[in-house]
């Protein structure tokens, strides 16, 4: 006869499998609620989306201020400078000036006290100047806020052209801007021998030569004579006369006639052909 034996149940798994159930029963889903740190920064690209946006709108009002600024401060300027007497003409110089007199340069630029400084006609005023005989160059500078500056380049003398019974005054360039009664200031008197083609033609060729010799000898000049256009002669101070022939290559007859006179003194100097000079009837 066997007997069945039967384990009695172990009280210990049996509390450890109901522990497990009421954990189970009792643990949330952590599925269900959202981690707080990850919300965080699904939202970050938003904000800094909308950080630029406000930025970019400070900015863009900030120009248009600026912008608006800038164009009532342009618009009030045109008005002062061009419109209103804050920035008006109220003095005249004159600077260069020797032998015209100031007052008479300011009265032919024409220049209206009152006129604002920025209207005013610096070109137009100048071209008036310059019609002056006695003026080579002129021009007009402002001198902010209520000054107008005229420079001038006054004509040098160079020569007399016997003119009935008076004497042009001409400079350099044949411009005639005066007369004198008698032959005065050291200047040499061009004597031409024909009529007004003769004289046309030798003008300009007499003036070549003083405008090509240096000043120590031009100053030495007492007259300049002609028959044609190729026969122009200069008379020294000392008696001699120098045949200078034509106006052509006046630069290389000027330096040969030069180099004539440092070598002494002569009656007569030849520079009519550059390549050949002469003189001729030394005095020492």
């Amino acid at each position: 006869m066997s007997d069945d034996v039967t384990d009695p149940p172990r009280s210990g798994s049996k509390n450890r499998d109901s522990a497990m159930s009421d954990e189970s029963s009792v643990a949330p889903n952590s599925s269900s609620t959202p981690s707080p740190s990850l919300t965080s920064v699904s939202r970050l690209p938003a904000q800094i989306y909308a950080a630029r946006m406000r930025s970019r709108e400070r900015w863009r009002r900030l120009s248009v201020t600026i912008t608006v600024t800038l164009v009532l401060f342009a618009i009030a300027a045109y008005f002062v400078i061009w419109h209103t007497s804050m920035l008006a003409l109220t003095t005249v110089r004159v600077a260069g000036e020797k032998n015209v007199g100031a007052r008479q340069i300011i009265a032919a630029a024409k220049l209206v006290n009152g006129t604002p400084l920025a209207s005013l006609d610096t070109g137009g005023a100048a071209a008036r100047v310059q019609k002056l005989p006695q003026i080579a160059t002129a021009s007009v500078s402002l001198d902010w806020p209520h000054t107008a500056v005229i420079t001038v380049t006054e004509r040098v003398p160079a020569a007399l052209i016997p003119n009935g019974s008076r004497y042009d005054v001409v400079d350099v360039s044949g411009v005639v801007f005066g007369s004198v009664n008698a032959p005065t200031g050291g200047l040499p008197v061009i004597d031409v021998q024909g009529g007004g083609a003769v004289k046309a033609a030798v003008v300009p060729g007499a003036l070549a030569a003083l405008k090509a010799l240096p000043a120590d000898i031009v100053h030495q000049i007492t007259g300049i004579s002609a028959t044609s256009a190729y026969s122009i002669s200069l008379k020294l101070h000392s008696g001699s006369v120098v045949n200078w022939g034509g106006a052509d290559d006046a630069p290389a007859k000027a330096a040969d006639l030069a180099a004539l006179l440092r070598l002494g003194k002569a009656a007569r100097y030849d520079v009519s052909a550059p390549e050949a000079p002469a003189m001729s009837g030394r005095y020492d």
